[in-house]
């Protein structure tokens, strides 16, 4: 490989440092709201891990990276979910203007199987969002999967329970979310290079893609059996992709 491309790639991974860098980066992507933008000094980091942790379940965390999946699957990449709680909601997804073909439902088993699909999406060059609810990665696995992270130009999401924030991670970002009331909501900086620690927006989705539902209107029932062992499927659309492993 050409000494510019080592070197290109060197400084486009999220954990090589440079000087006077704590202005908006451009090694992110929008996240779809100027003031989310800002806060993160220019977006969602790529080539990296960002755990997401939610004070309360479903109240919008997800509706804050439609726009990322848009771009993506509109781009035509694969968008995998690793172990999602709930049975994705297709119309909201497509209103969302959201390839329903580019999105790939996974599931796993135990600890081991979540990490070694994790690790193969990641290296797959595909946008991974995982949730870690039936698991606990601890701090080795993490590692493995921010460095997988960094050769991969897309963002890496991790859904975290929220006690995991007190556990150290090797995550470049560590965001805690609150919702304060409909469709307003608090997000809070834990670890991110070039902001301090506690650093607090609140956010008005105002706008269509980030607007949230509140539970009890929502058309399908999203709290399954505890004990639900089932395979959510996609619409007979989609065609079935693989994973190189």
């Amino acid at each position: 490989m050409p000494e510019k491309s080592l070197l290109n790639n060197l400084l486009s991974r999220q954990d090589t440092w440079k000087g006077h860098q704590y202005h908006l980066s451009k090694n992110s992507i929008s996240t779809g709201n100027d003031h989310i933008d800002k806060f993160l000094l220019g977006g969602w980091p790529l080539s990296a891990i960002t755990e997401v942790s939610a004070r309360q379940n479903g109240i919008g965390e997800l509706s804050l990276l439609l726009p990322v999946l848009k771009h993506y699957t509109n781009k035509g990449k694969l968008c995998v979910w690793l172990d999602p709680p709930y049975e994705p909601y297709a119309p909201c997804l497509a209103d969302a203007e959201i390839l329903l073909d580019k999105i790939l439902i996974v599931r796993s088993k135990n600890t081991k199987e979540w990490l070694w699909a994790a690790e193969q999406i990641i290296q797959g060059n595909a946008l991974l969002f995982a949730w870690t609810h039936q698991i606990n990665p601890n701090y080795t696995a993490l590692r493995k999967l921010q460095l997988a992270a960094t050769d991969n130009l897309s963002p890496t999401f991790l859904f975290r329970e929220i006690s995991s924030i007190k556990v150290p991670s090797p995550a470049s970002l560590r965001i805690e979310i609150e919702g304060v009331r409909t469709n307003i909501m608090s997000l809070l900086i834990h670890k991110f290079k070039g902001k301090v620690p506690g650093t607090r927006i609140r956010i008005n989705l105002s706008n269509k893609l980030l607007e949230r539902t509140l539970l009890n209107k929502l058309p399908v029932n999203i709290r399954p059996p505890k004990q639900y062992k089932g395979t959510f499927s996609l619409p007979a659309t989609v065609k079935p992709q693989h994973l190189n492993a």
